[in-house]
């Protein structure tokens, strides 16, 4: 990089590091909007965020029976996670070890996992079975041919994947998060998944995370959930260590149905408990390229509700989908990206009140300084 982008980062991660000692002398700028734009930057995030931090896959009931497996693309890396038939999570790189075809599609469930190529077969626990025409191959040791493994963790019931092996684990990252997540949501790791959706955003992926890192823009974009479901001038955004704390009292009836609790996991993955039935919602933001973002949203409820409760929950799952994060964020996401490539705009300002607000993007800042700080690791 030139000396006048790192110049630019040192500057800016000096600004949001003052924010985080709640020094509030200087305004904030964002980022640049090259970042957003140019590939290079996408190629060095690969290497920088998305190959070296926890990334969702599944919840472990996804892949409760002795040979489920699920899959998740990370950048340019597609992973497969399963359970074997001793019961253990398994996570490896989803490339044959022959001539390099990708073993499995999503998800599903099998005894071992074939090669649709040539057919080569591997058991659950990564080594080659059977590799078709080689028994008369003079010094080829099937036992020497393995499927690359890669770190996999379960963290309340969620399956994370990590490519890099010296990377550390999520409790020492997020130190408090197992006790905060398990007191609010204690049944965590028995949730069910009822319902899944994607949508692809038109965007750079740090335009979706921000969107969602913030609620400034709630009461004028999200009228259907500020209505109906959390209060969008009642809600608070904190920091943690190494995630962001959103909360806004639920509008129905709080006993039965909770508030709104969010954690936003950098870079790309947040939790949230939706004011439905205590009902629970996993977003995963997941970046397919410079200008495209993949935005999968899940929903998780406890295995007691009734018939008619779960289909409260997925009816308004579906309603808020397609209203709140399909139509209401796939435009404005679309057109923050049009503004960032215009050539009129190249800086823009962050609204950071020194006290707790609605209106604050904190959130925004938070993650813009985190980014600038791994960016700039040599």
């Amino acid at each position: 990089m030139s000396s006048a982008v790192e110049w630019f980062f040192c500057t800016n991660a000096y600004f949001l590091r003052d924010l985080s000692r709640g020094e509030m002398s200087k305004p904030l700028q964002t980022i640049p909007s090259r970042d957003y734009t140019d590939p290079e930057y996408y190629r060095i995030e690969k290497g920088k965020i998305f190959y070296c931090t926890w990334q969702f896959v599944c919840h472990e009931t996804d892949i409760a029976e002795p040979g489920a497996y699920q899959t998740v693309q990370i950048a340019d890396e597609s992973i497969v996670v399963l359970r074997d038939h001793d019961g253990h999570i398994r996570a490896f790189y989803n490339v044959c070890r022959h001539r390099a075809h990708r073993i499995v599609e999503g998800s599903g469930n099998c005894s071992r996992l074939v090669c649709p190529y040539h057919a080569w077969v591997y058991n659950l626990d990564g080594s080659l079975a059977k590799a078709r025409g080689t028994e008369e191959i003079a010094g080829f040791d099937p036992k020497s041919v393995r499927l690359s493994p890669v770190r996999v963790e379960s963290f309340c019931g969620l399956v994370f994947v990590n490519l890099d092996d010296e990377a550390a684990c999520l409790d020492d990252l997020y130190p408090d998060l197992r006790e905060e997540l398990l007191n609010i949501i204690p049944g965590l790791s028995n949730l069910i998944r009822v319902q899944e959706n994607c949508i692809v955003h038109d965007c750079n992926w740090k335009v979706s995370v921000e969107n969602f890192s913030e609620c400034y823009h709630c009461p004028v974009a999200h009228k259907y959930v500020t209505t109906n479901l959390y209060s969008g001038t009642e809600y608070r955004i904190s920091t943690g260590k190494g995630y962001v704390r959103h909360y806004s009292p639920g509008l129905r009836d709080q006993e039965a149905n909770g508030d709104l609790h969010i954690w936003m996991l950098w870079p790309n993955f947040a939790i949230l408990t939706y004011p439905i039935y205590r009902s629970v919602s996993f977003r995963l933001f997941q970046s397919l390229g410079p200008r495209t973002t993949a935005y999968t949203y899940f929903m998780f409820i406890d295995p007691g509700l009734t018939d008619a409760q779960r289909k409260e929950v997925v009816e308004y799952g579906g309603t808020v989908y397609h209203s709140n994060n399909a139509i209401e964020d796939g435009n404005i996401v679309r057109n923050v990206q049009l503004g960032l490539e215009s050539r009129s705009y190249s800086q823009g300002h962050l609204v950071v009140t020194p006290t707790p607000s609605a209106e604050s993007e904190i959130g925004v800042a938070y993650f813009q300084n985190r980014y600038l700080e791994e960016i700039e690791k040599a």
